[in-house]
């Protein structure tokens, strides 16, 4: 596959929000270990059968409190009413949008985001998980698969792509120590600070860690308990993405501690090496180390933030240093129907007339069981290497999400 096709690719998967079904603010429920609730032990993506009865307890929309022997409904099952066996796990994820941006030569793009089929089989203490669904990719930016597309790579310079067939992660799993250890092998979403929903966020594009298209193949371990938990990973590369030179090879991890039943602090770290990067073409070791928080002071509100130093490393440039930083509040007006308001910032120390910097003012409504209706105004300051000024942009964005 062509160079410019990669970085192509790259650059429009970072332009838009993306699937997942991840809740830092869970911190509010004083759920703090992701694993209770996610297959993946780190969070994020499918959810397992006890996580799923909990999104119907505390993230559906109620208008009246949930009474206390209140049974959960048939409706937190697969497709809303299939019970299924303990062996296996299936669920879906579908995500349309549509992208307003009033200054644009092209103010409305319909954004499908995500078509995706999760399976996960539990045999004893091993576990073998893979998502599969389709994608599309054209150059006027309508659609996209990004590097998590496996068949066919086709090159967006020769016009529009076909339909991609997409798979995301698949990996095979075993658990230790009553199940507080988990040791994994295949395509996994990198551990790296936050896995919050604002996946085009500084803090997510810049450390290439998001969910949508930022998995890596390798081999990881991760470890949860009440006060701790944390992720290491080795990075072998992302084999979706040709020829070998552009895949990354290091290390991903993180680590988190329980300060009470509603705070948390963690830190992260990341070094990979590639003998050319996706964006500048050139042989690149590339650094990202930071602190992320989780904090709820009540119940209806929860704070995080995270912030990564960053460093690129090459032969023309030896220490290319940046930063991505986020900080977040999310309120609940009624349980199921939030306000957020999110402040960012990133730099990547090429030329830019000083940082990039953000701020998104967002509604989220789980007004059905695993539905949710969820609007952004994203208002951004965006610097660009080689401008002298930096560029204003505003867009909204507008999608529906279906956790089948």
């Amino acid at each position: 596959m062509a160079p410019h096709s990669i970085v192509r690719w790259f650059l429009l998967a970072s332009l838009v929000s993306a699937p997942a079904w991840a809740f830092p603010w869970m911190v509010k429920h004083s759920y703090g270990s992701c694993a209770t609730c996610h297959v993946d032990p780190s969070g994020a993506g499918q959810l397992t059968p006890y996580g799923r009865a909990q999104a119907d307890v505390l993230v559906r929309w109620r208008t009246q409190p949930r009474k206390d022997e209140e049974e959960v409904p048939r409706s937190a099952n697969f497709l809303w009413f299939i019970e299924l066996p303990e062996l296996i796990n299936l669920s879906g994820n579908f995500r349309y949008a549509s992208m307003i941006r009033p200054a644009s030569s092209s103010p409305f793009v319909p954004l499908l985001m995500a078509t995706d089929l999760y399976a996960t089989l539990n045999l004893g203490p091993v576990v073998a998980h893979v998502t599969t669904g389709v994608g599309t990719y054209s150059t006027n930016a309508v659609a996209y698969s990004g590097p998590a597309a496996i068949a066919p790579l086709c090159d967006p310079s020769a016009g529009r792509c076909s339909v991609q067939w997409v798979a995301r992660e698949f990996w095979l799993g075993a658990k230790f120590a009553d199940e507080a250890v988990m040791v994994r092998a295949g395509r996994m979403n990198l551990p790296f600070g936050l896995r919050n929903n604002e996946h085009n966020s500084y803090v997510r594009a810049l450390t290439r860690t998001d969910i949508n298209v930022g998995q890596q193949v390798g081999v990881s371990a991760a470890y949860n308990s009440e006060s701790l938990r944390g992720e290491v990973m080795g990075i072998i590369g992302n084999f979706q993405v040709g020829p070998d030179i552009y895949r990354e090879r290091g290390y991903s991890a993180f680590g988190e501690y329980s300060l009470s039943h509603n705070a948390y602090l963690g830190l992260s770290s990341l070094i990979t090496y590639a003998g050319a990067d996706l964006a500048t073409q050139q042989q690149t070791v590339r650094h990202a180390h930071g602190l992320f928080a989780r904090i709820a002071p009540s119940e209806k509100l929860a704070l995080l933030a995270e912030g990564d130093f960053l460093v690129w490393q090459s032969p023309q440039q030896l220490d290319r240093i940046g930063f991505a930083a986020l900080a977040q509040a999310d309120f609940d007006l009624m349980q199921g129907l939030h306000l957020i308001g999110t402040l960012e910032a990133g730099h990547t120390g090429a030329g830019e007339p000083g940082p990039s910097v953000g701020g998104w003012l967002s509604a989220t409504w789980y007004f059905l069981p695993h539905v949710e209706l969820r609007i952004d105004n994203i208002f951004r300051r965006r610097s660009t290497p080689g401008a002298t000024i930096a560029a204003f942009e505003y867009s909204l964005l507008v999608h529906l999400h279906l956790f089948l």
